[in-house]
C-alpha cells in the first residue's frame, strides 16, 4: 500500500513541476535523508543552498514515508546526498529517482570502515555483529570528520562558483570536530572503562573509536523479551548504570522498568537533531558526569 501511494504522489508532482518554477527563491535546492546532514552542509555553505529534509525529527528512518511536498521539492533537487545504510534509503532509493532523474546522488558513507549490525562493543575491541550495516555514523565525531572530507568534495563538484567559501567553511568544521575528539579522548584516558546503556544503539561508532562499552535495550532493532530484559537488568547493575539514554521516536516503557529496577534516571537524546554540534555536546557532558 505505501508503494502504490506514493507513486501517486510521485506521478502528481511530475505533472505539477513540468508547469511550475523550479522554487520560491534563487537558491539551488539539495536533497537529504537525515537533519544531521543539513547541519552539515549548511556549515560549508551558509545559506547558499536550500536543503530538503526527508525524513523530519521524531520519525523512525526504518518506517518513514516521503510527503506530497518531500517529493516535490526532491524533483527540484539538483542532488540527493545519502546518508549510506539508512532503511528508509534502500527502501525508497528507486521510487526517489524516478521523481527526478536528472539530479545527482552521493553517498556520505564512502571511506567510512562499516559496522555490520547490531553491534555490542566491548573493551579488548570483541564484538558480536548481527544483521545489516549499523548506519549511525554521524553521532562520531572520527566518521564525521569524513562525512565532511566527502562533502566539501560533492559540494564543491556541485558549486564550483563556491568552492573557495566552501574550503573555508570546512578548515572551520574540522576544528570544531577535532575538539570534540580531544574532548572524548581525554575522557578514554580518564574513564577506560566508560559503559553506557541506551535503548537504541545510536552510538556504535562512538563506542567503537573511543573503546567504550554501549549497551543496547532493544535487540536486533526488535522489543526485548522478558528473558532479555531480565538480563539487561542485571548487567546494568553489574555495570552501576545510573543512566539510561533513550531517544524520541522510541517507546519509554521498557527504559523506565529498567531505570526502575536499577536506581537509574532516563534521559532523552536526540541523534538526529538539525543541532547537530549542540546535541553532540550535551551527549558527551552526559558521558563525563556519568
Amino acid at each position: 500500500m505505501k508503494h502504490i501511494y506514493i507513486n501517486l504522489v510521485i506521478l502528481s508532482v511530475l505533472a505539477v513541476s513540468c508547469s511550475t518554477p523550479k522554487s520560491n527563491s534563487d537558491k539551488s535546492m539539495i536533497t537529504v535523508s537525515i537533519a544531521p546532514q543539513k547541519y552539515f552542509i549548511e556549515r560549508l555553505t551558509g545559506d547558499l543552498i536550500e536543503v530538503n529534509v526527508m525524513i523530519p525529527q521524531g520519525s523512525n528512518h526504518a518506517t518513514y514515508s516521503p510527503t506530497a511536498g518531500q517529493i516535490k521539492k526532491l524533483a527540484q533537487s539538483d542532488a540527493y546526498i545519502q546518508m549510506g545504510h539508512l532503511s528508509f534509503e534502500a527502501t525508497w532509493a528507486d521510487k526517489l529517482q524516478s521523481a527526478n532523474s536528472k539530479m545527482k546522488w552521493y553517498d556520505l558513507s564512502k571511506g567510512i570502515n562499516m559496522i555490520q549490525g547490531e553491534h555490542h562493543h566491548h573493551h579488548g575491541h570483541d564484538h558480536v555483529c548481527t544483521g545489516g550495516i549499523d548506519p549511525h555514523t554521524w553521532t562520531s565525531p572520527i566518521e564525521a570528520q569524513i562525512i565532511a572530507k566527502n562533502l566539501k568534495v560533492y559540494l564543491s563538484e556541485l558549486f564550483p562558483q563556491h568552492k573557495e567559501q566552501i574550503t573555508s567553511n570546512y578548515e572551520k568544521l574540522t576544528n570544531d570536530l577535532n575538539g570534540l575528539d580531544e574532548q572524548l579522548r581525554k575522557l578514554q584516558n580518564e574513564n577506560e572503562r566508560l559503559t553506557f546503556m541506551i535503548f537504541h544503539p545510536a552510538y556504535t561508532y562512538l563506542a567503537r573509536a573511543y573503546g567504550f562499552e554501549q549497551m543496547s535495550i532493544e535487540f536486533e532493532g526488535k522489543t526485548p523479551t522478558p528473558a532479555r530484559l531480565k538480563a539487561t537488568i542485571v548487567k546494568a547493575r553489574e555495570k552501576a548504570i545510573k543512566t539510561i539514554y533513550i531517544q524520541e521516536e522510541f517507546d519509554r516503557t521498557n527504559a523506565e522498568v529498567i531505570a526502575k529496577e536499577i536506581g537509574a534516571e532516563t534521559v532523552q537524546v536526540n541523534p538526529l537533531s538539525e543541532n547537530w554540534m549542540h546535541e553532540m555536546k550535551q551527549f558527551i557532558k552526559h558521558l563525563e558526569n556519568n
